[in-house]
Parts: structure tokens; C-alpha cells; sequence
């Protein structure tokens, strides 16, 4: 079973910036600077999840993971940059 997932943070500090994005582009795909869409199996999702909870700093970060039923993302309305992939040939690590 796969899992649908928007993630989107923000963050204060520039060095967990590009970190959470390294990471994350490394589960789904970019749609803008901070929110990220992502396919992903559970055994993904678990270690998206512990990677993410190493890098936040609960204190001054915003990290927030919106998870979707699989009809949602067949529904999903996009318009704009054309190199954006469709979810369906997401890059996985």
C-alpha cells in the first residue's frame, strides 16, 4: 500500500533549508521551494519520518505532512512549470 503525502515546512535556518530538501527530494518530488509531493511505501514513510524528525529543530521549525487517498491525487488540479512530473513517475532513492 502506498502512501500520499504533501510535506511542507519552514525553518529559520538556511543549512536545515537544504537539508530537509536534499532529503525530501530524495521521497517525492519538489512543487515549491518548501512543499514537497510524495509517493511512498510505508517502509519510505518510516524512514522519511525518523530522517525528519533528526534534522527539525522543534523549537524553530514547521514541518507539516498532509497525507491523501489515492483518489485525491488522481484529482489533483496543477497548472504551470511543464517539467513538473506527474505524480505517477515519482524518483524514489
Amino acid at each position: 500500500m502506498e502512501l500520499y503525502a504533501i510535506v511542507a515546512y519552514d525553518t529559520p535556518s538556511d543549512s536545515r533549508r537544504a537539508k530537509l530538501a536534499r532529503l525530501l527530494k530524495g521521497f517525492g518530488e519538489r512543487r515549491q521551494f518548501s512543499v514537497f509531493e510524495c509517493r511512498l511505501r510505508r517502509e519510505h514513510w518510516a524512514l522519511l519520518k525518523a530522517r525528519i524528525e533528526n534534522l527539525v529543530d522543534k523549537d524553530e521549525d514547521v514541518l507539516a505532512v498532509y497525507f491523501l487517498p489515492p483518489e485525491a491525487v488522481g484529482r489533483t488540479y496543477r497548472i504551470g512549470h511543464e517539467a513538473v512530473k506527474r505524480l505517477d513517475e515519482p524518483e524514489f532513492i
